[in-house]
């Protein structure tokens, strides 16, 4: 599939933004934000939110017909992406009303059951976009066990590093609690990502030309000449390819940049060596690992329409 930059800020920008209310969220909800953090959690929410904002806007772009985005919120029974956008939308009353009250009260009852909305409410809307992507039975890259949890990781993982690092500009270092988070944060999206990609490259293709037309397995068939001379939509979309030995140096600065480096700057930060240097640093390298990591999901995914010009999927 044809990565689409859109698409790629979407995906990493509402992960952060998401992944950061919902620690906000879980915090609170356990009682781990001390009373006087007011402007942690009121800045907490405005950069979850600003975060989000960004990406969600940033989807805009992906939209031939942008007038009529508005529709998208009328088919919430059916479409994984219209439920995505209701989503996102409750999501940001909850969340307004979480900072406004813990900044007036503090830690009290009501910011904590607020707290416990945020954080459903934010990975629900995550979910939602993983499942936009997962329903797609023609791409077996994200038709697969994997797709779902691991897009909630990654919000789990960017949210702990950002959160880590608001948490050292507000109260001077992230404590052991956000810095053990962050770390295993990283640690879980590092093997997951492994996982991931050693289903897809051992998966069994969906269908084959072979198949198509009724020959017996084993059999191989290849097309004489092309379906068309010209590039078409189904080309342009569906048909984009990456050399495989770009995938592998990109997997390996995935790994190292966006799991590897972030677990040990966070490790860094809970022994207290240049905490706001470190964790500002986990937070680049995350965006950056995870903006690669969101285009190769996309460059190695194969659409099943592929098959129809030749190509193994």
């Amino acid at each position: 599939m044809k990565p689409a930059a859109s698409v790629l800020l979407l995906t990493t920008s509402t992960g952060f933004g998401f992944g950061l209310l919902a620690w906000l969220g879980a915090y609170s909800a356990l009682g781990l934000l001390p009373g006087h953090a007011r402007i942690l959690v009121v800045v907490g929410v405005a950069t979850a939110l600003l975060f989000a904002s960004f990406g969600l806007g940033a989807s805009m772009f992906h939209l031939e017909r942008k007038e009529r985005a508005w529709r998208a919120f009328s088919q919430w029974r059916s479409s994984w992406l219209s439920r995505e956008g209701v989503a996102a939308v409750l999501t940001y009353p909850v969340a307004i009303a979480f900072a406004a009250v813990f900044w007036r009260d503090g830690q009290v009852i009501w910011t904590r059951l607020l707290g416990v909305a945020a954080l459903v409410a934010s990975l629900g809307t995550v979910y939602c976009t993983a499942m936009i992507y997962a329903s797609l039975k023609p791409i077996r890259q994200w038709h697969n066990r994997h797709t779902a949890p691991d897009y909630l990781l990654y919000a789990v993982f960017s949210g702990a590093v950002l959160f880590a690092t608001l948490h050292t500009m507000d109260l001077g270092a992230p404590g052991a609690t956000a810095s053990v988070a962050a770390a295993a944060a990283a640690g879980v999206a590092l093997i997951a990502k492994r996982a991931y990609w050693r289903h897809i490259d051992t998966q069994t293709p969906l269908a084959t030309l072979a198949a198509a037309i009724g020959l017996p397995k084993g059999v191989e068939a290849r097309p004489l000449d092309a379906p068309h001379f010209t590039e078409n939509f189904i080309l342009r979309q569906m048909g984009f390819a990456v050399a495989r030995r770009h995938a592998v140096k990109l997997r390996r600065m995935v790994l190292a940049i966006g799991f590897a480096l972030p677990l040990a700057c966070s490790i860094l930060a809970g022994l207290a060596l240049a905490p706001m240097a470190t964790t500002t640093l986990a937070v680049a390298c995350a965006g950056i690992g995870l903006l690669l990591e969101r285009w190769l999901f996309f460059a190695e995914a194969t659409h099943v329409s592929a098959v129809y010009y030749g190509r193994r999927i």
